[in-house]
């Protein structure tokens, strides 16, 4: 357990300021090579600590090209994963001519939360335009990051979150179709009417004689009594494919999301996927490797296809899913992650020729 939960927030400012200060003054002259810094956000290697979210990433590029105090020449930062008092981080490494690479994922924005709320979460992300390069996780991504947090005027590019098409991979033997078995991913608690549409969708296709089951993943308050609903806990990440593995289809319907690494896990493994034609989810799948269903975008109010759309999908997927999962499977090898991290060794090798 940290000490950082004991300290009060005016006083954590100088003391990782100094902290900071001091590691850049230990960490010696600049290497020739590329050699990273991850800005203190990842647990050690082997830790049985659960790695989620916009960190997931921060495993290949630490994997790739290390994440080191000595010697370090590009601080890398993830939107979703910074660390306390991101600017006080970044103006210290550019003052020891440190290279600074930002990766951007999503806002907040008022569908989701209060202004108040808003502003917090967004002033995190404004050392962005400190930065000497910017990722942006996808086309929608840098749409948002313009409007909510102005343009940044230096270099970037958009790479799409990678994807492990070596470990995310479909089961050997294909599971048979009865039952038809859907997956869901992640924090149920933000919205528990996507879980209650697709919850209903099953309902009436297993009301049609469509033998389905529902395995929920993640956070959610609800029980359900329902004998074809089965939830479970968190995972590690090595665990991940087992779970994709288990099932047929996967759904997301989480409202504008930005770049679900998660959807991209599903598709390696063969699964197609089902979600809202918003926010960045149109840049993972294509008709050929899900169904997408049309749904208004408007950042002031979430919306969800309706239960009949979702169990129209469904069926469609089933009466061809061979081919859907054969095609999703194909379309996971543009987010390969030997291509995302040749794509940063370049951007590396340009800051620190």
């Amino acid at each position: 357990m940290g000490i950082g939960k004991f300290i009060s927030k005016p006083l954590k400012y100088p003391l990782i300021a100094f902290y900071i200060f001091a590691r850049c003054l230990l960490r010696g002259p600049s290497s020739r090579d590329i050699r990273l810094n991850l800005a203190g956000v990842m647990p050690p290697p082997g830790s049985k600590k659960i790695v989620h979210g916009g960190k997931v990433k921060l495993l290949h590029l630490r994997e790739r090209f290390g994440d080191s105090w000595r010697k370090f020449n590009i601080g890398y930062f993830v939107s979703s994963g910074l660390p306390f008092a991101p600017a006080i981080w970044i103006k210290i490494y550019k003052f020891f001519g440190v290279k600074i690479v930002w990766n951007q994922n999503g806002v907040a924005y008022p569908a989701l939360y209060s202004p108040e709320i808003i502003r917090s979460i967004n002033d995190l992300y404004v050392p962005m335009q400190l930065s000497d390069y910017v990722i942006y996780q996808t086309k929608f991504t840098k749409s948002c990051a313009d409007e909510y947090l102005g343009v940044f005027s230096g270099p970037s590019s958009i790479l799409i979150n990678p994807v492990d098409t070596g470990h995310f991979i479909p089961r050997a033997i294909p599971l048979p179709l009865k039952p038809l078995v859907l997956i869901m991913l992640g924090n149920h608690l933000e919205s528990e009417e996507r879980l209650l549409v697709v919850t209903r969708a099953i309902r009436s296709l297993r009301n049609k004689g469509v033998i389905t089951k529902l395995i929920i993943i993640g956070q959610s308050d609800r029980n359900f009594d329902e004998e074809w609903i089965e939830k479970r806990g968190t995972y590690l990440q090595k665990d991940a494919p087992a779970l994709f593995q288990s099932a047929h289809i996967f759904i997301h319907l989480k409202y504008l999301d930005p770049c679900p690494t998660t959807v991209e896990e599903a598709l390696s493994c063969g699964l197609p996927v089902i979600g809202c034609q918003n926010g960045g989810i149109p840049e993972l799948v294509n008709e050929q490797s899900g169904v997408l269903i049309p749904v208004v975008e408007d950042f002031e109010k979430l919306h969800y296809p309706s239960a009949d759309e979702v169990a129209g999908a469904i069926e469609q997927i089933r009466a061809n899913y061979s081919e859907y999962s054969r095609s999703a499977r194909e379309s996971a090898s543009r987010f390969d992650k030997e291509d995302w991290l040749k794509k940063h060794e370049e951007i590396f090798q340009k800051l620190c020729p």
